[in-house]
């Protein structure tokens, strides 16, 4: 991570384009009519369709093959399948002297329906093996950062805010408050590479009881466009 920072801190002070990569994953907007997102890592493998709304909107369709913390913590699953619809507003823009940031809002509504482990929860949710399910309203505010013009760095915050239902056991709920830290670059002129990193504190409350733990996601992906010309 040091070595990252070191060269990304690098990059930007010997160099003063404004214009980076195009981002699925930071607050910048689409400038193309679509794009392709996909990623893996923890606790999924994911896909999204990516389009060009109206005005300062970019929306997507998306599938995960999940198999983790469906929302970081506390919301373990065997293996599942989540469906989400990414809203993304462009609210920001600022030109620097050796960047320019843009900032969003991304709002995305899923559901997740999978298959429970035996795992007992520090706040009093004990679930056996059998099927599971759960509702996510994730809020974030992504930041992109260009400080090359084949790099820019993310950032920002993400709220997965995830109500999580199993057979025998009363729902439960669960609020990360996490914080994003990643980069995309401009591999080829259709082709983008990223790296996503969100952690921080996990809240679960259910059973009567709460707790707080660990709470972490991380994907390794790529963004690509333009395949029909568009």
């Amino acid at each position: 991570m040091r070595v990252f920072a070191a060269l990304v801190l690098a990059w930007a002070v010997s160099n003063t384009a404004f214009a980076g990569p195009q981002s699925t994953v930071g607050g910048k907007p689409l400038t193309t009519e679509m794009a392709h997102n996909t990623g893996v890592g923890w606790p999924s493998l994911f896909y999204e369709w990516w389009n060009n709304g109206r005005g300062n909107l970019d929306w997507a369709l998306g599938g995960e093959l999940v198999y983790g913390d469906w929302s970081g913590v506390y919301s373990d699953v065997a293996v599942g399948f989540a469906f989400n619809v990414p809203l993304r507003w462009h609210i920001h823009n600022k030109r620097h002297a050796r960047s320019t940031t843009d900032v969003g809002l991304r709002f995305t509504p899923g559901a997740m329906v999978g298959g429970s482990e035996r795992r007992s929860r520090r706040f009093g949710v004990q679930l056996d093996n059998g099927v599971m399910g759960g509702l996510r309203a994730e809020i974030a505010v992504p930041v992109s950062i260009d400080v090359h013009d084949r790099v820019s760095i993310v950032t920002g915050a993400a709220i997965p805010l995830t109500l999580m239902l199993a057979k025998d056991v009363n729902p439960w709920g669960v609020i990360p408050l996490l914080v994003r830290i990643g980069v995309e670059i401009n591999a080829a002129p259709k082709v983008a590479p990223f790296f996503l990193f969100e952690l921080g504190p996990g809240i679960g409350v259910g059973e009567g009881g709460s707790d707080v733990d660990f709470a972490f996601r991380i994907w390794v992906g790529t963004a690509f466009w333009s395949v029909l010309g568009n």
